[in-house]
């Protein structure tokens, strides 16, 4: 073996470090989870039509283990590549054998498209995962949103941050009576559409409509504490923690969050920070084609989105790791390995020494790239 992690995966005896010198692309990857859906990312996919089920997050990008099993007691979580001749070789064991070569990976990328609403949930930030659950890493997570059908009744909607006047002891009566009607109403709602970018913030409370499909772009971890509950898992809502501490958890405001008493922002400020306002970085090609940044500066600490829009060509060579999603047409990726073709629903690792240009085909080509923390400076 050329390298071993802790999981006891590794790289087979015989692949080299050159396979990293062209994109790899990144199957389908299907996860149980606590919540139904699924239909709408196999359809952007191009996969065959198959009703929503418990198999409902495609981990498109990942070198973390899920926090639960799948049905059959087997861990779950680690995104594979297929190489040629030797069959599949989890992304977590190129990365353990070639760092370098493959670049900072500390970033989680899935493909969702819940059925139903998503319950009510929220995430630690680092300082508290460090102190009650010993990770380095908690979950602010982003949304790119793809479609937004949402359920034939009402349009596609999301609930970020509380409303002012809510407290811990409030909210905390709520998940005792389990009323789950009213903690929605603590959260902040609106609309969502296409192309449309949020940032769930870590410590924010946040729920989600149905009819949903979206990139979802967070820390490498699955930390999360959900107050919307039957009651039927408290354990499992809760990490293990209970609700005293997991309650603590959360932000309840701007201007004392640990003390858990603060009055909510107001929905203007809410959506000021929630929603994301893309700048353009780069443009090639007349203008034609250019790369733009989907978050602002605030995110970029804990991981880093561009999106790649070409209408001819543009380049990629900044030395960053990244899992790259088409979203929008067809075209082809090109550099010392040939050419690999790019249509919508294909998703890759691009290895952070691999040199490559996108050249938009028949119609232009848009590609979403998934990278780590931004380096400083």
């Amino acid at each position: 073996m050329a390298a071993a992690g802790p999981d006891g995966a590794g790289v087979p005896d015989g692949v080299s470090r050159d396979v990293l010198r062209r994109p790899l692309p990144l199957g389908y990857h299907p996860l149980y989870r606590f919540y139904p859906g699924g239909a709408l990312t196999r359809a952007f996919r191009g996969l065959p039509e198959r009703p929503d089920d418990w198999w409902s997050e495609d981990w498109v990008g990942s070198c973390t283990c899920a926090g639960n099993p799948d049905p059959d007691g087997r861990p779950q979580g680690l995104s594979t590549v297929d190489l040629p001749g030797f069959g599949l070789i989890t992304l977590k064991s190129l990365a353990q054998a070639w760092p370098e070569e493959l670049g900072r990976t500390e970033v989680l990328v899935k493909l969702l498209s819940p059925a139903g609403p998503v319950p009510l949930h929220a995430h630690p930030t680092r300082a508290w995962a460090r102190r009650h659950l010993g990770s380095p890493y908690g979950k602010t997570e982003a949304w790119i949103l793809l479609d937004t059908p949402g359920d034939g009744t009402e349009p596609g909607y999301a609930g970020i941050g509380f409303v002012p006047g809510v407290t811990r002891e409030g909210f905390a009566c709520l998940v005792r009576s389990r009323d789950r009607a009213a903690l929605r109403r603590t959260l902040h709602r609106t609309e969502v559409h296409p192309g449309e970018v949020y940032v769930a913030h870590a410590g924010i409370p946040h729920y989600l409509g149905p009819g949903l499909s979206f990139i979802e772009v967070q820390e490498p971890s699955d930390h999360i504490v959900i107050p919307e509950t039957s009651g039927a898992d408290d354990d499992g809502a809760t990490m293990g923690l209970g609700w005293e501490l997991a309650l603590d958890m959360i932000d309840y405001g701007p201007e004392n969050p640990s003390a858990g008493n603060s009055p909510g922002r107001d929905a203007a400020a809410t959506f000021a920070r929630a929603r994301q306002q893309p700048r353009v970085l780069r443009v090639s090609g007349g203008r034609r084609s250019r790369g733009v940044r989907l978050l602002g500066d605030d995110v970029t600490e804990f991981f880093d989105v561009s999106a790649l829009e070409v209408a001819d060509e543009l380049e990629v060579a900044d030395g960053r790791f990244s899992v790259a999603i088409v979203v929008a047409g067809e075209g082809w990726a090109e550099g010392e390995f040939g050419r690999e073709p790019l249509r919508r629903g294909q998703t890759f690792a691009w290895p952070a020494c691999l040199a490559l240009r996108v050249r938009a085909g028949r119609e232009p080509v848009r590609v979403v790239r998934c990278m780590g923390p931004r380096e400083a400076g």
